[in-house]
């Protein structure tokens, strides 16, 4: 059975169109229970539904059990299986986290745990599901036997949290997931793989995707609704599952960098993990709907803070820098990928 790419097309779509009539009846829905927000990067501060994620999210677990029924091999199926019970987890722990909020160290601690599947299922029966064998620009194909197993434990934990704290503004999330998805998919098509990885690569990212485009429309500027970590940790734990059972790791990691980045600045400067409602010192200040940077030299250190330190900016200015610095990202992972087919034919 080989991989149908049509059928994969018309899956997303699908996925997309469903989105799109999901997520205002989910925002309508989360606003008639009081579960909304103030944009405090806009002058009127309007409210807006929070935890909007949780309609695209249970679109895409969808979509990754209609996946296993068209998987072209036993090892694709077992592995969307095992990210399908990783995400439905990650995906209640965000909505949990939205109602109840979690602590700064229990939420990370949490996602370490939610990825031992990923280990524990790394074999079943004779299918290997995850190899330690990751293939590396200019290198080829190498054997991390310890190393590798070591970093897959944070396979969930990293991404989900560094697109949670990236998920500051109208569309930054959503939009900066997409670009992501893009690239593993477009990745899948210059890294020559076994069919298995390459059914994840292409199935996984393009639902991700379709189902985040959706979303987009409603979440970019001027927002009419939020994912919450519901959205944010689930996004970021898809991407996490697809880098490694798509075996494209460091192609996702350098995808990642902005994202890498912006949570390294804010974790060095508050030395150590604080939920942001407990921050007191922020890292900017809205004036007249202008974002100009703080001067509290306790403030913790935001890739939007950097990005306004120079200059002041709006909203849709920071925005459009943001998913720029992760498009040029993106770009740099492709030539990755392309080096990395060099290194392995």
């Amino acid at each position: 059975m080989t991989i149908n790419l049509v059928q994969i097309i018309y899956i997303s779509i699908i996925g997309f169109v469903t989105t799109l009539i999901i997520t205002p009846l989910v925002g309508k829905y989360m606003r008639s229970i009081g579960k909304i927000g103030h944009d405090v990067h806009k002058v009127d501060r309007p409210e807006v539904p929070e935890s909007g994620g949780i309609g695209f999210m249970v679109i895409y677990l969808i979509l990754l059990l209609v996946g296993i029924f068209i998987a072209p091999n036993t090892i694709s199926k077992y592995r969307l299986a095992v990210m399908l019970t990783v995400l439905t987890l990650v995906t209640l722990l965000g909505l949990y986290d939205d109602f109840r909020q979690l602590s700064a160290i229990m939420k990370p601690g949490l996602l370490v745990i939610l990825s031992l599947p990923v280990l524990i299922f790394q074999k079943i029966g004779d299918e290997v599901l995850v190899s330690p064998t990751p293939i590396l620009p200019f290198i080829g194909e190498t054997r991390l036997s310890i190393a590798y197993w070591f970093l897959a434990v944070f396979v969930v934990s990293v991404p989900s949290n560094a697109s949670n704290m990236l998920d500051v503004m109208n569309g930054s999330m959503s939009g900066s997931g997409m670009l992501i998805s893009l690239t593993a998919f477009i990745a899948s098509f210059i890294i020559p793989l076994e069919e298995e990885s390459l059914f994840i690569g292409r199935y996984a990212s393009l639902t991700l995707f379709a189902v985040l485009f959706g979303f987009w429309i409603y979440n970019r500027y001027p927002a009419k609704i939020f994912a919450g970590d519901t959205g944010s940790l689930g996004t970021g734990a898809a991407i996490g599952l697809i880098a490694i059972y798509g075996r494209i790791e460091f192609v996702m990691v350098v995808a990642l960098l902005v994202h890498i980045m912006n949570s390294f600045s804010i974790l060095s400067s508050l030395k150590g993990l604080r939920e942001r409602h407990d921050i007191q010192e922020r890292p900017v200040k809205v004036i007249d709907g202008v974002v100009h940077a703080s001067a509290d030299e306790k403030a913790p250190i935001t890739l939007v803070r950097l990005l306004v330190a120079r200059k002041p900016l709006n909203e849709k200015e920071i925005v459009n820098r943001i998913l720029s610095l992760v498009f040029f990202v993106c770009v740099l992972a492709l030539i990755t990928a392309y080096i990395m087919r060099r290194s392995i034919l």
